[in-house]
């Protein structure tokens, strides 16, 4: 897929002010699919040969029907964001392409005279379907919250393509990694998953977040889909070499980002056809009655399955024919990963294909249900938990369940200082959470290797790449009494199989409740490798010497009642690298009370240092509601009670030797004084 290409353009019925133009990312996309499928170049070459040959021996098969109508799909994938289209933008894409196809367009107007008499009406008609593959109601629509919808190369974000033997599948998305506007195969030289045109949202239809100058992306895209090349061929970027798109009425070109309509580059004499779909000028205007043959040829010569899609069974199967308009809703919503116990949390509803009348929530783990478009739920056990939600019409209902919120716990009784090295009881639980992708494999314990012990967690990124972030998440701990800066440490190995890895680890810090984190510990690549070298070719089990310990301060938190930690791994989707595992994760510091002389200052705690026996002497404190509290540097309470007497003894000869505080509490306030236990 192509670079961001930046230019300024006068563009007649257009922008007049510079625009920054992004293109189609074809040739990209086939340098990835060659890479990564060492068939694939041979289909493609056949493919070009075939359809080259037809046109070249004037071969134009016979259409057996006036036009071919084409059922089509599109694919919304969004994070909630702008890329989440809106139906009218959907329709008024629709209304371009079968306005281009048909050369319906106004501006064939300004179609230079050479060309004006071979602008062809394609005679195809493209038309939403309204059944899905399972013969359900659809408004031809559908939407899903994912973060795919940041796209890149990888194969397996083709998650959603229905039939393409049945369905123009159009996926639409936020971003590419490439930068590109669109792209798609020529059929038959993909897998039938990858069989679909990919495009931007801003760069579909002329409303909405798109524009009418970015407007026929979709029309050139479908043109690839139907077997077109570019204008200058398929083996090379526009204005690097003149090339042939193996149509006989679309001359030698070098192909164009300007539309200097009287360029003859390749040719002297020879007015390229600037104005053609396939080109990169931004004044496309025309197919040409060659394409329109190369494109009838592609669908009567049955390449991919492309002869069904007309047919008149498949039109009745996709409801282009009878349509089918009283679809029920389509269950799909948003929520953050993230909650606490007692927390009011709320979800986002993005249910889809036909009007909502009726929600529904639900979750095992919520002390409630709700009722309201974005639900409301409150969570009383803690732990990795689903949530269901189910919408309804009056053309019926849907529910769709998801498994990945996380209920965290509040901190256990004070405690900071917590060792986990995964030896004991069962990972994940209900305090240490961990979070899978929807694809794929997560963290696991294991037996094979550990910095100590037996046991650690561990990701197969070797085998079972999971094609999405895992992570898990850290009961909370109390930083509230600190007397020193509590740090965090852990200990990680992880190998890079090729150079060009680029996996991360990430460690990230929560102080309300999981709402935000701020990454506190992030490596990624050869910075993230622990062997000092490339595992290309085996199967990483650490050594001793290939784990690293990793410390990092925590002294800004200081204060806070609730510390969430969550460690997560992000693969490279593209070429991910060998195995990650974590172990020995310890959170550590020295708790204490702030001391107040001023209240009770009567009161006395002795003997100070003391061999077991504490004495406590409450003085002229005359108060039904005092109390003590005895705790040690780490927070732990071991002594609470009510103080009756004038004169206290605490025996804590059975306490290990160190320091701790004893706070006498009362309706006329609280001291706290620091004891030390020989």
């Amino acid at each position: 897929m192509k670079k961001l290409i930046l230019y300024s353009l006068l563009l007649i019925g257009a922008f007049a002010n510079a625009q920054s133009e992004l293109h189609c990312g074809q040739k990209a996309a086939y340098d990835y699919l060659f890479s990564q499928d060492k068939t694939a170049k041979e289909r493609f070459d056949k493919l070009i040969k075939e359809a080259n040959d037809q046109a070249l021996n004037n071969q134009t098969l016979k259409s057996m029907v006036s036009t071919y109508t084409i059922p089509v799909v599109f694919h919304i994938l969004h994070l909630g964001g702008p890329e989440n289209i809106s139906d009218a933008q959907i329709n008024d894409a629709m209304i371009i392409l079968n306005r281009d196809f048909a050369k319906k367009n106004a501006d064939t107007t300004n179609i230079i005279p050479l060309y004006k008499p071979i602008a062809a009406d394609c005679q195809m008609e493209f038309k939403l379907a309204t059944l899905d593959e399972n013969g359900n109601c659809t408004n031809g629509i559908t939407r899903h919250y994912t973060s795919k919808t940041d796209w890149s190369a990888s194969f397996s974000n083709y998650i959603y393509t229905w039939d393409p033997s049945k369905y123009l599948n159009v996926y639409v998305v936020r971003t590419m990694q490439s930068g590109a506007a669109g792209y798609t195969y020529l059929p038959g030289t993909a897998s039938a998953a990858a069989d679909a045109i990919v495009v931007l949202h801003n760069y579909l239809g002329s409303i909405g977040t798109s524009n009418g100058f970015a407007s026929r992306t979709l029309t050139h895209e479908t043109g690839h889909w139907f077997n077109l090349q570019h204008v200058w061929g398929s083996t090379n970027s526009p204005n690097i070499a003149c090339g042939d798109d193996g149509v006989s009425d679309t001359p030698i070109t070098k192909g164009h980002t300007n539309c200097n309509l009287g360029s003859a580059a390749c040719n002297a004499g020879i007015t390229e056809n600037v104005q053609n779909y396939m080109e990169y000028a931004y004044c496309s205007r025309m197919f040409t009655q060659g394409q329109k043959n190369r494109m009838h040829n592609c669908i009567i010569g049955g390449i991919a399955g492309r002869n069904n899609l007309s047919s008149n069974a498949n039109l009745i199967a996709t409801g282009v024919l009878f349509p089918n308009n009283n679809c029920a809703p389509k269950a799909e919503f948003f929520s953050n990963p993230v909650t606490c116990l007692a927390n009011n949390f709320s979800f986002t509803d993005f249910s889809y294909n036909a009007s909502v009348t009726n929600w529904f929530w639900s979750s095992p783990y919520a002390a409630n249900t709700s009722t309201l478009q974005n639900g409301v739920l409150t969570f009383t056990n803690s732990g990795l938990t689903s949530v269901k939600l189910k919408v309804s019409n009056a053309f019926g209902e849907d529910s769709i369940t998801k498994q990945n919120l996380i209920v965290m716990a509040g901190p256990n009784s004070g405690s900071l200082n917590v060792s986990q090295g995964f030896e004991t009881g069962v990972f994940p639980d209900n305090n240490w959470i961990a979070s899978i992708p929807q694809f794929g494999s997560g963290f696991v314990t294991n037996t094979i290797t550990a910095a100590s012990g037996t046991n650690c967690v561990w990701v197969n990124n070797y085998y079972d790449n999971p094609n999405g972030a895992v992570s898990f998440y850290s009961p909370a701990f109390n930083f509230q009494n600190l007397i020193a800066a509590a740090q965090l440490s852990f200990k990680y190995a992880y190998a890079q199989q090729v150079a060009t890895n680029d996996d991360e680890l990430r460690v990230s810090i929560s102080g309300n409740c999981g709402q935000s984190w701020t990454q506190i510990f992030t490596k990624s690549g050869s910075q993230l490798n622990t062997t000092g070298t490339l595992v290309p070719t085996a199967y990483l089990n650490p050594q001793a010497s290939e784990w690293v310990t990793e410390t990092v301060n925590l002294a800004s938190y200081t204060g806070n009642q609730n510390v969430y930690f969550k460690f997560e791994f992000i693969p490279f989707s593209s070429a991910p690298g060998n195995n990650i595992f974590i172990d020995d994760i310890n959170i550590s510091g020295t708790v204490g009370l702030k001391e107040n002389n001023n209240l009770l200052s009567n009161v006395l705690v002795y003997p100070n240092p003391n061999e077991g026996i504490l004495n406590v002497e409450l003085g002229m404190l005359n108060d039904s509601n005092s109390s003590i509290q005895i705790l040690n540097s780490l927070g732990q309470l071991f002594i609470e009670e009510s103080l009756i007497m004038k004169h206290s003894t605490f025996n804590i000869q059975h306490f290990p030797s160190g320091i701790y505080f004893v706070k006498i509490s009362s309706d006329k306030g609280s001291r706290v004084v620091k004891v030390v236990k020989d």
